[in-house]
């Protein structure tokens, strides 16, 4: 609305909520070990520190388990029987149960946002006209919840053996609770509160030169605190044909809720070429991340053609990133898969490792524990490039066709240590798959060309989507030995050491009929390509690739 004195106002009230519901399957290491010895299953009084009362192995309720093919009656997906099934020897369906049990975590995020703005005229008046200005506040209130399920539950389960002997104090392979792979969790329950205020000038100068002045505080409070970020553009219209644009200012991120919890969520990721879990946890002492931000540009407007370049340059410090697996490794296993360790040398980094027994060759490690941490610096900069060209009756309607593009020029990131022992060294990231690392993959081009086609009501699109090939950095994959042929000579596999260029179209139709109602029916990836071929688990890498094939969507759109 306005008030009576000519300044506007604006205020709004949203709120949202996510809520996500995980389950999995996994094995309970001590209770597999009891069933393996004849003392599984849920009436089996099998406790090792009461040796008198010890149930006696594959007698009454102490049952076996057999995880031999005789035990499997046939193929599930085929029919195909098995011809050596014995069933005598079939697996117990109470004690499959007993030992493989289900976890189950529930996740909430909630958020509610209230924000007031005015807006109106300093009644100073330049060559290229008043000065005007906004102000505004801005409330936010965020909160993220985590439940698991008992047998998932850190507090309850933080043993191997916790669910059958109550042990609860462990260490070493006993830690993070009683599943093969899969790691328990704690429970969170976050909430934060964030105070800001704004402002801004648009002055004109004069008719061809304006300036904007921007300014926000934000009150995170606790740890993170608050912030103040200024900001300063310009647009000087240098011909009829030609304008210059600048800006620069500062950014300012406090870490997310989910991420500030001591809980953890675990991932299968291969190290020294087998997979074992890594278990991600939170960590509440984050700091904000920031970030100077410069940019620069020209803009071209001649009849129907319109383009621009712009370069752009971020400087961010404290980045909230992940800590980077392969260097933590690497610096524990300098030689890879040789066996040769630092354990001695650098003992709190493996501290953070889980072995088999003690740590040994990479065959002996478990799992391994990373943390959220505000990273090394980074320097990002680049150019940003887009043009259009409209025609006039074309087929009786208006054809425009156009692209876009980003060019990286770098993605330079600084030494991360980890436990006092530097694990990755300083880098540029472009045109690398950067796997296990700091950063994801930067493909050093993408962009689009697109032909769009309206006739009235009708519009209709086709756009055809690049991305840069890049390469995986890895050399052990690729090594001229990793694998071996029939005869134990060494071969190289250099497929997937680049992640080829993809090209995707897409094709899209619009109408507009009465009453605010539009229609639109498209294709995304209209020719069914796969995503290029990586080295991952998956075979693609799903930053860069899209694994659906040609999809279509109807869509109904209808204002009030």
């Amino acid at each position: 609305g306005e008030f009576d004195n000519g300044i506007g106002w604006e205020m709004a009230l949203t709120y949202s909520q996510e809520v996500g519901i995980r389950t999995g399957y996994d094995t309970l290491v001590n209770r597999y070990a009891l069933a393996l010895q004849g003392l599984g299953g849920p009436t089996c009084d099998s406790n090792p520190s009461l040796p008198g009362i010890q149930g006696t192995a594959g007698v009454g309720g102490c049952m076996y388990f057999n995880p031999f093919a005789s035990a499997i009656p046939g193929n599930p997906i085929t029919g195909a029987a098995n011809p050596g099934y014995n069933s005598a020897l079939a697996v117990n369906k109470d004690l499959a149960k007993w030992f493989f049990q289900k976890l189950s975590t529930k996740q909430s995020s909630r958020l509610f946002v209230g924000e007031a703005v005015l807006n109106g005229k300093t009644g100073i008046s330049l060559a290229g006209g008043d000065v005007a200005w906004a102000a505004g506040v801005q409330y936010r209130r965020s909160y993220f919840k985590a439940d698991y399920n008992d047998i998932s539950n850190a507090a309850i389960n933080p043993c191997v053996n916790t669910p059958d002997f109550g042990v609860t104090t462990c260490t070493g392979s006993q830690r993070n609770g009683p599943f093969m792979f899969l790691g328990v969790g704690n429970e969170a329950d976050n909430q934060s509160d964030v105070m800001a205020a704004f402002g801004e000038l648009s002055v004109p100068m004069t008719d061809s030169f304006q300036v904007q002045l921007a300014a926000r505080f934000e009150d995170y409070g606790g740890a993170v605190g608050d912030t103040f970020n200024p900001k300063i553009s310009a647009r000087w219209q240098a011909l009829p044909w030609l304008a210059i644009r600048g800006s620069a200012g500062s950014t300012f991120r406090g870490p997310p809720d989910p991420i500030t919890t001591t809980t953890s969520v675990t991932s299968l990721q291969s190290i020294l070429g087998t997979f074992r879990a890594v278990d991600i946890f939170g960590n509440p002492n984050l700091d904000p991340e920031k970030a100077n931000t410069y940019n620069a540009g020209l803009l071209f407007k001649a009849g129907n053609f319109k383009a621009s370049i712009d370069y752009f340059q971020f400087d961010f410090k404290n980045p909230i990133v992940t800590e980077p697996v392969a260097g933590i490794v690497n610096a524990l296993y300098p030689n890879g898969a040789t066996g040769t360790n630092n354990c001695a040398l650098y003992p709190a980094l493996a501290a953070r490792f889980t072995f088999n027994g003690v740590c040994g060759p990479p065959t002996t490690i478990a799992r391994l524990k990373t943390n959220y941490i505000n990273g090394a610096a980074v320097k990002n900069s680049g150019f940003d490039f887009a043009a259009d060209y409209r025609f006039d009756n074309v087929l009786g309607g208006e054809l425009s066709v156009g692209g876009n593009a980003t060019y990286i020029a770098e993605y330079k990131v600084g030494a991360t240590s980890v436990e006092g022992v530097v694990v990755e060294k300083a880098f540029d990231a472009v045109g690398l798959l950067n796997y296990q690392t700091t950063v994801v993959p930067i493909p050093q081009w993408k962009g689009d060309i697109h032909g769009e086609w309206s006739m009235g009501p009708h519009n209709v699109r086709l756009t055809v989507h690049y991305i840069d090939s890049y390469t995986d950095q890895r050399t052990a994959p690729f090594a001229a030995n990793a694998y071996k042929d029939t005869t134990g000579a060494g071969v190289q596999i250099t497929n997937g050491k680049t992640i080829d260029a993809q090209v995707l179209t897409d094709l899209a139709y619009r109408v507009f009929l009465p009453w605010d109602t539009t229609v639109t029916a498209a294709i995304t990836n209209l020719f069914d390509k796969d995503p290029s071929y990586a080295r991952l688990d998956l075979g693609y890498d799903p930053f860069t690739g899209d694994p659906l094939g040609r999809t279509y969507k109807i869509g109904l759109r209808k204002k009030f």
